[in-house]
């Protein structure tokens, strides 16, 4: 659904709902107002960053919270979302115009000061491969609401923006309570997120009063509680002993990879290379109840040849701790073991900043295409990395797999994460512009038949 489209239904929707009721405003054959879904998913609900490219509620929710200044078509061509308009000139510098009027949904009011806060705070974080060719922005001297980008490409500056990794949040931002101007305004807590209707946004109040999203401490609960009819979606699945029935199979595309990381610590297991021989190496049938996507053949041999070790994997993300339960003893052999070790989000970054010698993590793109997944794998192993290669970037095929853009990296590609499962009948999921995940803004439940 386009944002044009999703923005006139939902103001048309919410002002027919507030002068008829929501029967009136059904009858009347728009897309209904009203509902609310839950779903459990096996990700923490205590933290959620769209600059963070290792984020992995981000990655599955961040475009239900936050926008981009701009965005791509399905031809890959920039368009305004929270700019006035395109990139103009001002001398030898790109200007960018916010739009009037903007709110978070904690009604924060928004300025230049908030574009020049994202923009540096994005590069600091995920998006430094992505802004490599942004110079830093300053605020207008006369105009509240415009920014200035000296010798930028109006053009180039404009797709550089349309990164999900670089959207627009308040100065005020916190990972811990997220604002910006999507569809829905969350609130998290360490077991449950809530999103709720957020009447300020930018592109268009979700159709939807409210999405609950639950932790689950494993794969399997999600399953058990959409067999059990107290969960609207399944996460990965339709039930965990059998399918539950009416259920509608869905399947909305990858929206991160999960990969295999080696650091300084593994000594010649360390190099670029090996960590993507090693994933290769996994038999694909060790990760089938994982839900990684579609996975090659195995080749090559999957023994851990560096000292014995941990594989330090995040403990607030159960995937990912079933992931590296499967994958460690895969790797392991007789005086070269590897052992599954969860450890805090904080302890891992600090480990791996190190140089430790293996990890699980998850990676969000950069952007469309093979150059987007290229540039965001390099940056999960190093920003610096990530900037070079965004800087003099090689030419790829389209359609590139990721996996095949590794072999000079400490990264290397397992799977991928998905929005796919079940869902009930009269729910509509919308799916979202690009390679993949979903559009819950977009997202209602359809009118009960009389």
């Amino acid at each position: 659904m386009s944002i044009g489209r999703r923005r006139f239904l939902g103001q048309a929707a919410l002002l027919a709902s507030a002068a008829l009721g929501h029967g009136s405003a059904y009858a009347m054959g728009r897309t209904p107002l009203g509902g609310r879904f839950a779903l459990h998913v096996p990700w923490a609900t205590s933290s959620l960053d769209p600059h963070e490219i290792r984020d992995p509620l981000a990655a599955l929710f961040g475009a239900a919270v936050a926008d981009s200044l701009y965005a791509l078509d399905g031809n890959g061509v920039a368009y305004p979302t929270l700019a006035a308009a395109l990139p103009g000139r001002e001398g030898t510098a790109a200007v960018v115009q916010l739009r009037e009027g903007l709110r978070t949904g904690r009604g924060v009011a928004l300025d230049a000061r908030d574009v020049v806060f994202s923009v540096e705070r994005a590069r600091a974080r995920g998006a430094a491969a992505a802004l490599a060719d942004v110079p830093k922005p300053r605020p207008h001297p006369r105009d509240p609401l415009a920014v200035l980008f000296s010798g930028a490409d109006p053009q180039r500056l404009a797709r550089a923006l349309a990164t999900p990794l670089a959207a627009l949040l308040p100065r005020s931002f916190s990972p811990l309570a997220p604002d910006a101007t999507g569809p829905f305004r969350a609130e998290l807590s360490a077991r449950r997120m809530n999103l709720t209707r957020n009447l300020n946004a930018a592109r268009g109040a979700s159709f939807l009063d409210a999405i609950d999203v639950v932790r689950s401490d494993d794969l399997t609960t999600s399953l058990r509680e959409f067999e059990a009819e107290r969960d609207d979606v399944g996460w990965l699945g339709a039930g965990l002993h059998a399918a539950r029935k009416g259920s509608v199979r869905f399947d909305l595309g990858p929206v991160a990879w999960v990969v295999l990381v080696t650091g300084a610590e593994a000594g010649a297991f360390g190099q670029p290379g090996v960590a993507q021989r090693l994933a290769e190496a996994v038999p694909p049938e060790r990760l089938a109840h994982l839900a990684l996507g579609a996975l090659p053949a195995a080749r090559g041999d999957a023994a851990w040849g560096g000292p014995a070790t941990e594989l330090l994997v995040d403990e607030t993300s159960p995937h990912l701790v079933e992931i590296a339960q499967a994958v460690a003893p895969v790797l392991s052999r007789p005086g070269h073991e590897v052992t599954a070790a969860p450890v805090s989000r904080t302890e891992l970054a600090r480990r791996r900043a190190r140089g430790a010698a293996l990890a699980i993590d998850l990676v969000r793109p950069a952007g469309s295409g093979a150059l987007g997944a290229l540039l965001a794998l390099a940056t999960a192993e190093d920003r610096a990395r990530g900037v070079d290669l965004a800087r003099h970037p090689p030419r790829l095929a389209a359609g590139t797999p990721a996996r095949s853009l590794t072999t000079s990296l400490r990264v290397g590609v397992l799977g991928e994460i998905k929005v796919a499962g079940a869902h009930m009948p009269d729910l509509v999921l919308g799916r979202a512009a690009g390679d993949g995940g979903w559009d819950l803004g977009a997202s209602y439940r359809r009118a009960p038949k009389r």
